[in-house]
Order: structure tokens, then sequence, then C-alpha cells
């Protein structure tokens, strides 16, 4: 590999990369692929010599990354899609230029690989946290597929999974030589350039890296008690409605509610506890002011079955007590309103619940940045421009036998804090209802599936998926599929789900790696541009 390598110029270098780095996502079970991917770009980084050649160079690599993984998003909208991986891809080059600053001028080498790994994880933990926010490219993610060998994040949170992957890397590309300017294309004269020795210190050290944490990660799992402390029967319906069609193709939202619940008729037992209904479940709109004949029908299945009821709704809130947010709609009576993408519960005694979807998609859901774009003197009704309204807090729903669960919706479980605040308000099981169905038959909703295999190892906590055309099932706490439905399917079923009750350190203490990884960057940035 290491004459291959020299003979790179920086385009096939960062081409290279991009197919390396799409090849390591999900559906392809390869995450070690990222190895190489960033030894290549330690390489592009060597043969720039400024932060503009860098960002510019790395372009083809991201961008190619994007389109390889999350090509999906144009089945949604064609040129929201184009658009997001577009500016992902930027976003991307942009980081990649800070990290060339480090590798290029911070003259201690570990520090240097460390300083541009923490400048990446910092990016991955920044974009979860604005309106803009994507977490579907974490470098962890691709590890889901291989959960036995990212056990440790039940201490760390998945960001850590980022961090040695990068570092392994880049230790491995300084025992290449990767990181030299050496080049050995042939120059105008003639004459070509031997590349340098291996650097077998470096190269045992990163092989070393990776097999000491598969080897902790393996003794985690030997250690580690999952012996549960209850069980809650759960049944999961997968009513696969057709989203592409208006109403799902029917007349009426009344008939694919008595469908979904005849089907249920027959898998409820008198050991059911609760039950969940995908995303957009119920179709037409749910409202805490009154009653439609869906809710109440609902609500009397609910007391038939003695089962609380979790489905996904569109729900019309309105601010009766208390003052309305900035942006919001407001209806034919002048009534203050938001419309949200919810989770609603019915219970057997009639009682009501709701949680609204705290994260987002930019776009698709909601206007990025729409409370501050409303301030700007445009004659635009912000409230009916946006599209969602956003949550702003967590709720836990209550099953017959006393367990917490929540009903994440759909891109809430890509992003771990969410779902950590479900585990911290005593959440004995994670419940995720979403609506995979936009994507077709892409790779799209197995990343979903897969990505939720690292919420269980972060929280230790099973996750049940109710998905409207797949994948529903159970992921252990230990990150293993225990059950998967056949997408494109109408099913539903009851699981005997484990509950847990104890918090992992990444449940107690959140984000603690991300900081340290920020202070990093901050420290190894100062040491660059003191240069």
């Amino acid at each position: 590999m290491p004459d291959f390598l020299f003979r790179l110029s920086k385009w096939q270098l960062s081409l290279a990369a991009g197919l390396l780095m799409g090849l390591s996502f999900s559906p392809f079970p390869f995450p070690f692929l990222l190895f190489p991917a960033f030894i290549l770009m330690l390489r592009l980084s060597a043969l720039s010599n400024t932060y503009r050649e860098a960002a510019y160079h790395s372009y083809p690599a991201f961008l190619l990354w994007n389109i390889i993984t999350t090509y999906w998003l144009t089945m949604a909208t064609v040129i929201g899609g184009v658009a997001a991986i577009l500016a992902n891809s930027a976003i991307m080059s942009l980081v990649f230029g800070l990290m060339h600053l480090c590798l290029r001028r911070i003259s201690n080498r570990t520090f240097a690989y460390t300083a541009a790994a923490a400048i990446w994880v910092s990016y991955e933990w920044l974009h979860l946290h604005w309106d803009l926010a994507w977490p579907w490219l974490v470098l962890a993610n691709a590890w889901a597929t291989w959960t036995f060998a990212v056990q440790y994040i039940e201490f760390t949170g998945f960001l850590s999974v980022s961090f040695l992957t990068l570092l392994i890397a880049f230790l491995a590309g300084k025992g290449l030589g990767a990181d030299q300017q050496t080049s050995i294309r042939p120059a105008l004269n003639g004459s070509t350039a031997h590349p340098p020795k291996p650097d077998k210190h470096a190269l045992a050290t990163a092989a070393g890296l990776w097999l000491g944490s598969i080897i902790l990660s393996l003794l985690i799992l030997w250690r580690t008690d999952f012996t549960p402390e209850g069980h809650t029967h759960v049944v999961v319906a997968q009513p696969n409605y057709d989203s592409y069609l208006p109403l799902a193709g029917y007349d009426d939202t009344t008939t694919p509610l008595l469908e979904l619940t005849a089907m249920l008729d027959s898998v409820v037992t008198a050991n059911t506890h609760i039950m969940f209904w995908p995303e957009n479940a119920l179709m037409g709109r749910v409202s805490q002011l009154n009653r439609s004949s869906n809710d109440l029908h609902i609500l009397q299945k609910a007391a038939q079955w003695n089962v609380p009821v979790i489905t996904g709704a569109a729900f019309f809130m309105y601010y009766q007590d208390e003052d309305p947010p900035r942006v919001h709609r407001t209806d034919y009576l002048g009534r203050p309103f938001n419309i949200f993408n919810s989770a609603v519960g019915f219970f057997p005694d009639g009682s009501f619940e709701h949680y609204n979807k705290i994260r987002l998609v930019p776009i698709v859901e909601r206007l990025p940045f729409a409370h501050t774009l409303s301030r700007l003197p445009l004659p635009l009704d912000w409230g009916d421009v946006t599209g969602f309204g956003r949550g702003e807090r967590m709720h836990v729903f209550e099953a017959t036998n006393g367990t917490l669960a929540p009903a994440v919706v759909c891109y809430d479980s890509v992003f771990p804090a969410v779902v950590r605040e479900s585990v911290r308000m005593g959440a004995g099981f994670i419940a995720v209802i979403t609506n995979d169905g936009w994507w077709g038959r892409t790779s799209g909703h197995l990343q979903h599936y897969e990505f939720a295999r690292l919420r269980a190892i972060e929280l230790r906590r099973a996750v049940v998926r109710s998905a409207n055309n797949g994948i529903s099932g159970m992921i252990t706490p230990d990150g293993r599929p225990h059950t998967r439905t056949e997408y494109w399917t109408r099913t539903a079923f009851e699981l005997e789900v484990p509950t847990h009750t104890r918090l992992t350190l990444y449940a107690r203490f959140g984000d603690w790696f991300s900081w340290l990884m920020l202070l990093i960057s901050i420290l190894g940035l100062s040491l660059a541009y003191r240069k």
C-alpha cells in the first residue's frame, strides 16, 4: 500500500477516500474501511499547503460519502435532498481545513493527531445542536453494525468512537508515512523519490489501540449483568401505509383506523401492558380542545383492551393558558396554535397525554432559524411557512404495570441527548415510533434501525421500534437485534421487553467527552494559529 499511496494525486486521494467512507456505512458491514479512508485524507492534508487547498480538495471525498450514504434524501424532496448533500459536504470540507492546520503546524505529532481528531468530533457534537442539525454521518454511526466493538460508549457516549477511529487512522497513516510530503510521482526531470520507511512503532500503536478497544468492549460485555429487573409486554403495530398516497390511498381517515384496531384485537392479550403505533399512524388531526370520532374509537379500544395506546399523530396544540411562542399559527377565530409531529397517548381511564417531537428534520419538517427569520420585516405568515412546531421537553408514558417509556419520534432517535433525557426521567425501556416509508426500499430505513443499536448500548435499555413500513422490532441493551420485521409488510406482534433502572455513566453525566474534545480542539487551534 505505501507505494500506491504515494503515487496518488490529491483528487485521486479525495475520491478514493470518499468511496471508502461510503462503503463503511450501513447497509455495508465494513466500518473498518474508515481507517484507510482517513489515512488517505491524512495524505491529502500532507500534500496541501494551505487551509483553502485542503478544504477545496477534500470536497469530492465528502460529497461522494454523502451521496453514497444519504442519496435517499431525494426521495422525500429532490431539491431539499440535493441541497442538504451539497451543504453538508461543504461544512465537512471547512472542518477538514481546520484539521489540516493542526496536522500541518503542530510539531508534536501525537498531539497534532489528537487535536485534529478532536476538531472533527467537536464538529459532530456541535452539529447536533443547531437548526441545521444532521447527525446521520457521524463516524461512530458506521460502527452500529459492529456493536461488539463499541460497548464502551455506555461510559463516554458514541462520539468517542469517532475520536478513536480518527486517532487510529492517523497513527496508522504516520506509520505508513502518509503525513510526509514526499511524492514518488515522476518529476519533470524524470526523477522520483522513494517512499519513507514504515514507522513500526506508530503502526504497532495504532493496532494496539484498535485491538485494545475491542478487547475492552468484549470484557464489558462479559462483565455486565444484563439480567432485567422486570419485563413489560409491549404490542407493536406496523400498519404499512403508503406515505406517497393521500390518506395512504383510503377515502377517509376512519377506515384505516378500524382495520388497524381489528388486526390488533387478535394480538392483544391479558398480559399486554402498553401498545405503540408508528409515526403518522393516526390520520387526521388531534387536539386538546375536543375529541374526534377517531379519538373516541381509540379511547374505547384502550378501555376494552385495558392497554394504553401510544400513536404518532399531527397534534394541534392551542395556547389557552400560556403565551404562544413567537412563531405560531392562528385559526379563523383568532386563536393561536401550532401543529406538532407528536406521540399521543390514549389511556384506558379516558385520559390523554402527548409528547411533541423535539428534533425536527431541517427544511422537510421545519424551516431552519424560523424564530430569528421571523423578526425580519417580510410579508409572510411565519406560522404557515415554518412548518411543524418544535417540542420543548421530553415526556414518558406509563404502562399498566408502572413501567415508564418514551415514544421517541423518528429523527429524535439519532440524538443521544434527547433519548438520554427519557432515561433520566425513569424510562425502563426506549420506544421509537417512526415512518421510514418516505425513503422506499433504500438504505435509509436500514441505517435508521442500525443507529438505534447505539442508543441501546449508551443507555443500557432495550429499544422497541414501531415503524410504519418497517423495520419494527426490538434491540437488546447490549445492542443486538432481537426482533426484526420485513420491510413493507403489514403486521403486529407482542414483545416481552426487559426493563432496567441502572443509569450508565453516559446517562448520568451526558456529553462530558464531547466537552473534553472541544477543549482539546481550542487548544490545538490556538497552537496552530501561533505558528
